[in-house]
């Protein structure tokens, strides 16, 4: 018995060690400690345990350097500046009038800046940047404070793999060629030959180039998942991500080549070692690349090393974990990535399946990853596992090298290009019908819990040998997911969630079990007419990325009813999205409102199977659970038109004001003079066009919202308005500082305050910060 440890459980070890450090996860922390157990029933525990301790102290020093590296190089304070960035051409990108580019500065750190584009010659001459260029950029860093929303998407991580230290809004740059010392212009060739693959690509048809960019160079087009839907909804990605498979094709390739060139076997394999790096670095370095080229790399040498070493028996196992190892030693954060787990789990899965028959594979590989899918993901739809039995082999043996061909052969033989581009447009609209199918589930978060026991118990049944042994897990996967399923579908809390959307409002009450969902506003951009060259093609909305993904975790598919305060693109341009991508029972408005422009353009084109209702204060609405204090008549749906609701939840009395102005606000204190609130979210963003003194005075809240986007131009909320509320004694809270904040209850009574950040300066009866 050999008394060296596993390659395997060093692996497992190291990359639990940097969960623990890295991402500070205390479950991490506990699957460290059950491993160290079973090492030690691995015979001769005292030496087991000791080479532990040396992994444990030798990896723990490592990641723990790397956080604290990390952290020194983090910008803690927004404040002015200029900086000056070596970016290589490939680094470069355009959407519109935006310009994103990532460069490294002279003390070593790697920065991603924002600017913007003022000309479309400025445009034009920054899309073919054949060499490095020193960038010089005026404008302010952006601090990182994560996700403002719950269940967000936190792009910490991602920026921390891509090794990415901040990120600057430019407001003046200016680019200059700049010359580099020889080892400089080594490490800039690669980048150099990216930048004119990406040219080349530009001359091809629209979607092969849309293929070829995302297969070869590892470069997603910004609207590339909006034109390919049926990806995401089928759980087709990994096809689109640079893996093994690609990387494994390309080599056949070049080695069959290099074969025909009359290299031997020996040599073409050296000459493939030295240039898979390279392809790394043309084809973008994302962390399935990684592993992929690691894999890749032990492969291709290992007829040198057991020359090296007979006694060396590397296993497929150990080639997985020295990948591994390899990858957290060159991205430290690859497993804080959603991309980076899938691509470990999938090809330690594929291990142990490769043999067995295709659909058993698929079915296991589904499984394996579906826990880390629904925790971060939230839904699955049922065709994903028949669509990529069906789809994996006809991409492998017909997309991807139809893609290769047609890259190749279009400069040369444009209709074969166009024959191509014409067979991919079909296989795209395919994949697109087949998305649109019936079928998406809305499962919600997986909790960290559950998503550890489901994917343990998954990774039993891959190694399962007897039949008896299978069924029992397969029962104990259905008792676990639908027990899950149960727990997210008929929660025991309620919450009134007034959400951070940026400069506008939107607000979700949610009662317990989920039995009535409603929205008031959705938020949206105040857009400017741009010239054609200037527009963007990045479409994502704040209603996609936050409402509609949280309404999700929560494993709500459907809103009992959206209302719209009024016509202002802040809080209701983003309710023709939302009408897309989730079902609106009813949407109500204030009375007229439908002859309006804003309706007309943002929401009108849009209804489906909604009801709309127009509301005043004399209408009558069933199953309508809230108060209407505002309109008493029909208007065209301008700020002094909004909509006021009152609700009261588990015995706290809310009142959102909408956009109303001063003069509607003593209206309703006219109209109503029995009125009360807990919690007031005051008009048009703590404008001095809202909240009157008198107003205020007389309703007196305990706590008052603010609803402002962080630096907003337009100076919300105003120094008279938080003068008013000083006077009065109330606590006031803004979600430009603190992000969501969140009235949450049980449905036994129990409530409690919390907001997404820390609260910069709590005053009295403030809520807490959640946890």
């Amino acid at each position: 018995m050999t008394k060296t440890l596993p390659l395997v459980f060093v692996a497992l070890m190291i990359a639990l060690m940097s969960g623990v450090i890295l991402a500070q996860s205390w479950w991490c922390g506990l699957g460290l400690c059950l491993l160290i157990i079973r090492c030690g029933f691995l015979g001769q525990a005292g030496w087991r345990l000791g080479q532990c301790l040396i992994i444990l102290s030798l990896s723990g020093l490592w990641f723990s350097w790397v956080h604290e590296q990390r952290q020194q190089r983090h910008w803690p304070t927004e404040h002015s500046r200029t900086i000056s960035l070596i970016v290589q051409p490939d680094q470069v990108r355009l959407d519109g009038d935006g310009l994103t580019l990532v460069g490294r500065a002279s003390d070593g750190q790697t920065i991603r800046a924002f600017c913007k584009i003022e000309t479309s010659t400025q445009a034009q001459s920054l899309k073919r940047l054949p060499l490095p260029m020193l960038w010089r950029i005026d404008g302010v860093n952006l601090v990182s404070e994560g996700p403002r929303n719950r269940n967000q998407f936190d792009q910490r991580p991602l920026l921390a793999a891509r090794g990415i230290d901040n990120q600057f809004r430019g407001q003046y740059w200016q680019a200059t060629t700049i010359q580099l010392a020889w080892w400089e212009r080594v490490i800039s060739w690669p980048h150099e030959i990216r930048q004119r693959f990406r040219l080349a690509l530009k001359q091809l048809p629209p979607t092969l180039r849309e293929y070829a960019s995302d297969l070869l160079i590892g470069e997603t087009s910004t609207n590339f998942y909006e034109h390919q839907p049926g990806i995401k909804q089928l759980g087709l990605v990994h096809l689109f991500s640079i893996s093994g498979m690609h990387v494994v094709y390309l080599l056949g390739l070049v080695r069959l080549i290099l074969t025909l060139g009359g290299l031997t076997r020996e040599k073409s394999q050296l000459l493939l070692a030295i240039s898979l790096p390279v392809y790394g670095i043309i084809a973008g370095g994302s962390s399935t690349l990684v592993r992929a080229i690691l894999i890749g790399e032990l492969t291709l040498l290992l007829p040198f090393i057991q020359r090296l070493f007979p006694s060396a028996n590397l296993t497929r196992l150990d080639a997985w974990s020295l990948s591994l190892i390899g990858g957290l030693v060159i991205q430290p954060f690859v497993l804080q990535t959603l991309g980076g787990q899938l691509s470990y789990l999938m090809a330690f899965t594929l291990l142990y399946v490769q043999h067995a028959h295709p659909v058993r594979q698929t079915i296991l590989l589904n499984l394996t990853c579906l826990p880390l899918l629904l925790h971060q993901l939230f839904q699955i739809h049922l065709l994903s596992t028949p669509v990529n039995l069906l789809l994996v082999p006809i991409f492998g043996w017909t997309i991807f090298p139809m893609v290769i061909l047609g890259t190749i052969l279009s400069p040369l033989v444009p209709w074969f290009g166009q024959g191509c581009d014409w067979l991919l447009t079909i296989f795209s609209q395919a994949v697109n019908y087949l998305g649109e199918l019936p079928g998406m589930i809305v499962f919600g978060r997986l909790p960290t819990g559950w998503l550890w026991a489901c994917l343990l118990v998954s990774l039993l049944l891959v190694d399962a040998q007897t039949k008896l042994r299978r069924e029992r897990l397969v029962i104990g996967l259905v008792v676990l997911y639908s027990a899950a399923f149960l727990m997210l579908h008929c929660p025991f809390d309620g919450e009134v969630s007034f959400l951070d959307v940026g400069q506008g409002d939107s607000i979700l009450l949610r009662s317990p079990f989920n039995r009535h969902i409603s929205l008031i506003d959705t938020g949206g951009r105040v857009g400017f007419l741009k010239p054609t060259w200037a527009r963007r093609e990045t479409t994502t909305t704040n209603v996609e990325q936050i409402t509609v993904n949280y309404l999700h975790s929560r494993g709500v598919s459907r809103i009992d009813e959206v209302n719209c305060s009024h016509q202002d693109a802040d809080h209701i341009g983003d309710v023709g999205r939302l009408l897309q991508l989730m079902p609106v029972r009813r949407l109500t408005i204030p009375a007229g409102m439908t002859t309006s422009r804003g309706f007309q353009r943002k929401v009108a084109p849009y209804l489906k199977q909604t009801q709309v209702v127009e509301l005043t204060t004399q209408s009558q609405l069933t199953a309508f659970p809230f108060t209407i204090y505002h309109p008493f008549v029909p208007g065209p749906g301008g700020n002094e038109d909004s909509v006021v609701l009152g609700a009261t939840r588990n015995h706290q009395r809310f009142l959102f004001m909408g956009d109303l102005d001063r003069h509607g606000e003593l209206s309703i204190l006219h109209q109503f003079p029995d009125i009360q609130t807990d919690v007031l979210k005051l008009g048009h963003h703590g404008s001095d066009t809202a909240s009157d003194p008198k107003f205020i005075h007389r309703l007196r809240p305990k706590l008052a919202i603010i609803s402002a986007g962080l630096n907003n131009r337009y100076g919300h909320p105003k120094a008279s308005t938080l003068a008013t509320l000083r006077d009065e004694r109330i606590a006031s809270v803004n979600t430009a500082d603190v992000g969501e904040i969140s009235y949450d209850y049980q449905f036994w009574g129990a409530s409690q305050w919390h907001t997404m950040l820390p609260l910069r300066e709590p005053s009295a009866g403030s809520p807490k910060q959640t946890t």
